[in-house]
């Protein structure tokens, strides 16, 4: 079987990614493994402001990372006193897919966890969720997770299609809910 020891919770800082990073953090705990947290500062919006105000103080984008990294050690501080794990907390800018694969390969990730969607519901309706891009694009397991965690998995329903893919994805499966 194979085991899953590293994970790294995505989050955008909305509740939907609180409930994601909760469930890696308690998964985190019942197999002593490592989590991360990330969260991926969306580019585009900065370079249309640029655009639109031609000059934007260098500290603004500065702000925009310490802020998200604070908020993501308090998010970490909560998960440690509630689970028990350590997670570590990682602020990264540029294109959130891309971004998010490249920083999972990096950490070797076991698993990646993210929510189901996000604070930004207007461009979820225009342009699709994270998750929904995740699901075609990762390059790692990918866990998508709507709901605040109750307890650890006891059950999976794990569609498969018998390609390649479908032993591996069993597998995986077996080791998020070995029971």
């Amino acid at each position: 079987m194979t085991g899953i020891k590293r994970l790294l919770a995505a989050t955008d800082l909305s509740a939907p990614a609180r409930h994601a990073a909760e469930r890696a953090a308690l998964f985190a705990g019942d197999v002593a493994g490592t989590l991360d947290l990330l969260h991926v500062i969306a580019t585009a919006p900065l370079d249309k402001l640029r655009r639109l105000v031609r000059e934007i103080p260098a500290e603004a984008e500065q702000r925009l990372v310490d802020a998200a990294r604070e908020e993501l050690r308090q998010m970490a501080e909560s998960l440690s006193s509630r689970y028990g794990v350590t997670a570590g907390v990682h602020v990264v800018s540029g294109a959130v897919v891309r971004r998010l694969n490249e920083e999972a390969d990096a950490r070797e990730a076991d698993l990646i966890v993210l929510g189901a969607r996000g604070a930004g519901l207007v461009q979820t309706l225009l342009l699709g969720s994270t998750a929904e891009k995740m699901v075609s694009r990762a390059t790692r397991p990918l866990l998508v997770v709507k709901q605040p965690p109750r307890g650890s998995y006891r059950r999976l329903l794990v569609p498969v299609d018998f390609s390649p893919a479908s032993l591996p994805a069993l597998r995986r499966a077996h080791a998020v809910a070995p029971e």
